[in-house]
């Protein structure tokens, strides 16, 4: 009895099939043809081969159909749909090559099987009854463009299973309002081709996404994109901070995100401004680990960006900065990762860009009516606009760091700030200046004797440091100096002087400096004590070299002296009073303007009778 029904089963199976590949070689007489299996048990093996030239219906409370080989459902004038109704099983771990849409009202057990959808128009997976199916190899192909890429996920979810892939391809997944989960954690179970301007996406509309399971510390891709207005395939990538189990989801709204609720114009005070063209809504919906986001753009189509921003957190209602990224230019596409990312209470996140931190500048006190005044700041942007007073004039450096500022007599307000690679200002640093009175040079002079000259300084406004150039090369510190100017001739005498603020005054003022030069030795003198011509001096002007020397009647060197100003006693240089007579004597002298009063002579040493 039990072989019986065996054989009758297998002969049932085999005359549906065999009426099934009639109805694909059959040509026009099967053109309507739906391989339909009403509460039949139906089994292909491993190496069996299934085509459909039309739509494939499992049906009836008793149909079950397991597919361990390969099943064709290929579109004629009836589109080449799956059809699972009335509580019908469809299982096995064969392939299914679906030319049009999956409409799965009844089970479908996945095994190990793979769902190809091969078609070239758009495909739909739905469900009248609300079922989600769960595939496990689930592969998109096919050649229609636009609208016609697309795989679209209708009214319903979809599951990739613990063990199953995702494979994408150049094709479009769309899964408007409604989710697919990929349950399986491996990092490798989406892929797509990334063919730049041809890659395969998952879209999603507000509501939808793709989901992701995960359970170790490897880079999981979201490949998200949209074909909405201008296609783009613009990718996230997650990194769970741990190995336990974790879900993420992760959609790309393809518009401003103003358009969905979040206004971007809406920015707290670190973002100079969001990205208009599209954003990401990416959440935690189950574990608790902390993940790094990273963000993929396209600079040449969607400029530059180098921060990432979340709406609503932690300041509700505006887009606010997640703070120090990195952004990484490269080919084809440029990022911004946000490393161990913590709060994943609201969803949209947007590229931003950051204002650089506000420099730091100090201003220290000027001087009224003063040039060159020197200001710096510190800051991690790459351009500085500096802005001074009416009044004021930035002379140098406008553009860096350091600028250079003529200043008036006000005090007033210097502000700089610095803008990123990207343009985006920082807040402005500031500080007022404060201006103070320099002191007021003045100094008066009087000649002593031949080009010695005193100098008073007679400068006010509280001067504490003075500078006095004398015109010949000569410099002095001192308040009151003496010089000995070098020769005749017009001099320019300068006085720089300075208060505790640092502000300084100069006066200049020209001297006619000129020295009457004249030698005139006596030939005789009385060194008697009592008062009148008891020395011998040669009166003297303007010499700078001197030499005088004084030999008795034997050429004995008697006295000798190398300043002008010195005087001959008649006595020896040994202190010993000398006799009266007739000495002799050498001179050499040079005047500043190097004449030469060298001469020799007599003298005539007397002494008066007591």
């Amino acid at each position: 009895m039990k072989n019986s029904t065996k054989s009758s089963k297998m002969a049932f199976q085999r005359s549906l099939l065999a009426a099934a590949i009639l109805g694909s070689l059959a040509g026009e007489s099967f053109a309507q043809t739906i391989l339909f299996n009403n509460g039949a048990q139906v089994y292909t093996g491993p190496t069996s081969i299934v085509k459909v030239n039309g739509g494939f219906q499992n049906d009836g409370v008793t149909g079950v159909f397991e597919n361990n080989g390969t099943m064709t459902i290929s579109n004629s004038v009836t589109p080449g749909s799956v059809f699972l109704k009335n509580s019908s099983v469809l299982q096995g771990n064969g392939s299914y090559l679906v030319e049009q849409d999956w409409i799965n009202d009844a089970t479908f057990t996945a095994g190990t099987s793979a769902v190809n959808f091969t078609g070239n128009l758009q495909e739909f997976i739905t469900s009248t009854i609300g079922t989600a199916t769960t595939f496990n190899d689930l592969i998109l192909s096919g050649t229609g463009a636009g609208a016609d890429r697309k795989k679209t996920l209708q009214l319903v979810n979809a599951s990739i299973s613990a063990t199953g892939t995702l494979t994408i391809n150049d094709r479009e997944l769309e899964t408007l309002t409604n989710t697919m989960f990929v349950l399986n954690p491996s990092t490798a179970c989406v892929t797509n081709s990334t063919t730049f301007g041809s890659e395969g996406f998952v879209s999603s509309s507000v509501g939808g996404s793709l989901s992701r399971a995960t359970n170790t510390t490897s880079v999981y891709l979201y490949p998200t994109g949209s074909s909405v207005v201008t296609t783009r395939y613009r990718p996230a990538q997650l990194t769970p901070a741990s190995v336990s189990a974790n879900t993420y989801t992760a959609r790309m709204g393809n518009n401003d995100a103003t358009v969905d609720g979040f206004n971007t114009a809406s920015l707290d005070t670190a973002l100079c401004t969001v990205n208009s063209l599209f954003y990401h809504q990416i959440t935690r919906s189950a574990g608790t680990d902390n993940a790094t986001i990273d963000v993929f753009y396209d600079q040449a189509a969607d400029g530059g960006w180098d921060g990432l921003a979340q709406w609503n957190t932690p300041t509700a209602a505006l887009w606010n900065s997640m703070g120090t990224v990195t952004a990484t230019s490269a080919v084809p596409f440029n990022d911004v990762l946000k490393v161990n990312w913590t709060d994943f209470s609201n969803s949209p996140y947007i590229l931003s860009r950051q204002k650089p931190a506000m420099p730091v500048l100090a201003c220290a006190p000027v001087c009224q009516n003063s040039l060159g005044n020197n200001f710096s700041a510190t800051g991690t942007g790459s351009i500085y606009t500096w802005t001074s007073p009416v009044g004021t004039s930035i002379t140098s450096g406008q553009g860096t760091n350091a600028v250079t500022i003529d200043w008036g007599s006000g005090s007033g307000p210097v502000s700089v700030t610095t803008s990123s690679a990207l343009g985006c200002a920082s807040n402005p640093a500031s500080c007022t200046v404060t201006v103070s009175a320099p002191p007021v040079a003045a100094f008066d002079t009087a000649s002593t004797s031949g080009f010695d000259y005193n100098f008073t300084d007679q400068s006010t406004g509280g001067a504490t440091d003075w500078l006095w150039d004398f015109g010949d090369g000569s410099t002095s510190n001192l308040q009151n100096p003496t010089h000995t100017f070098s020769g005749n001739g017009p001099e320019n005498v300068c006085l720089y002087t300075q208060n505790t603020n640092g502000c300084a005054d100069t006066l200049c003022k020209t001297y006619d400096v000129s020295l009457l030069e004249y030698v005139t030795i006596p030939n005789v003198f009385t060194p008697d004590g009592d008062g009148t011509n008891d020395y011998f001096f040669i009166s003297n002007s303007g010499l700078k070299e001197y030499k005088l020397e004084i030999f008795n009647r034997w050429g004995v060197k008697v006295f000798e002296a190398e300043s002008a100003n010195v005087t001959w006693d008649g006595r020896s240089t040994a202190g010993i009073e000398l006799s009266e007579g007739t000495y002799y004597f050498i001179l050499k002298a040079v005047s500043q303007t190097t004449k030469d009063y060298s001469t020799n002579g007599f003298i005539q040493l007397l002494k008066n009778k007591k």
